[in-house]
């Protein structure tokens, strides 16, 4: 299930945007003159927070007519949302719908390319992005991603035990069976994942009870021996590889056998062009 926003995130889009009046709508005194906004993609992708982007219209008093879903995929030229009102509120919600729009329909799009090359090499592989998304846009981003197919590694610290390197240095220096066991005991039974950089600390981490193993930045000529030895060890293990993953080389990461693709490059993605047109319409009698 694809999610949404509350109002209070989406009026505070608007309000970063508006402050107090648009200036030069009132100046030019046609507030209150009747009329429709279509917004359309000028390339094709997948569209993302379109709900999101229709329901700032009509916070600022628009009259949404028709918009494309989260995750439908729009060819250029196509009409992706349609709403009417008056003058004052679409210019209102003009460039905040538009900008949201973009941004999260290109990563939605990037999302997809990745997950449809690297499913044709490995059909049951998931692509999940980590929680580095620019800060305040998290929400967003995150529903742009569920809308291009991949799931979400980590929504915040809050939902999963992972331990990092930069966890360990400050445990004192008890090994990799104490640092797994440790966690479970400590909150309450939740299963605990490993980020490793060797098959050593991998073998180690499974032994230990580690339910996820994450390879960090290990080659993928080498990878696929890594994942065949730990799967040989448990299949129960959940087997993910992050670090510098991109569109460019995920195929060569999938076909090595791995559960997880962990990546941060959809944030990374540049926005599909989008373009708001506006017309003036005789007022309904």
């Amino acid at each position: 299930m694809i999610p949404h926003m509350g109002d209070s995130l989406l009026q505070g889009l608007l309000f970063e945007d508006v402050q107090y009046l648009d200036l030069t709508t009132s100046v030019l005194g046609i507030g209150d003159l009747e009329g429709a906004a279509s917004v359309f993609f000028r390339e094709d992708g997948v569209v993302a927070c379109s709900e999101e982007a229709a329901r700032i219209y009509e916070l600022a008093g628009g009259r949404v007519d028709y918009f494309l879903r989260s995750g439908e995929e729009a060819s250029t030229n196509q009409l992706v949302l349609e709403t009417h009102g008056r003058a004052s509120s679409l210019h209102l919600a003009w460039r905040t719908a538009q900008t949201l729009l973009a941004y999260c329909s290109g990563v939605a799009t990037y999302t997809r390319r990745m997950v449809k090359k690297a499913r044709r090499l490995n059909p049951q592989v998931v692509v999940a992005t980590t929680r580095q998304t620019p800060p305040g846009a998290r929400a967003f981003y995150l529903k742009a991603v569920i809308a291009g197919g991949g799931v979400v590694h980590r929504q915040s610290l809050s939902d999963s035990i992972l331990v990092f390197d930069n966890h360990r240095v400050f445990l004192g220096g008890p090994g990799m069976r104490a640092t797994v066991e440790k966690a479970p005991a400590s909150s309450g039974g939740r299963s605990i994942g490993v980020e490793v950089e060797s098959l050593e600390e991998a073998l180690k981490a499974v032994e230990a009870g580690a339910y996820y193993i994450q390879f960090d930045k290990t080659p993928p000529g080498i990878l696929a021996e890594y994942v065949e030895k730990v799967k040989s060890m448990s299949n129960r293990v959940v087997v993910g590889v992050g670090g510098g993953i991109t569109l460019e080389n995920i195929e060569e990461y999938a076909f090595v056998g791995v559960d997880v693709i962990v990546t941060s490059a959809p944030y990374r993605a540049k926005p599909i062009d989008v373009t708001t047109k506006m017309e003036k319409t005789t007022p309904a009698t």
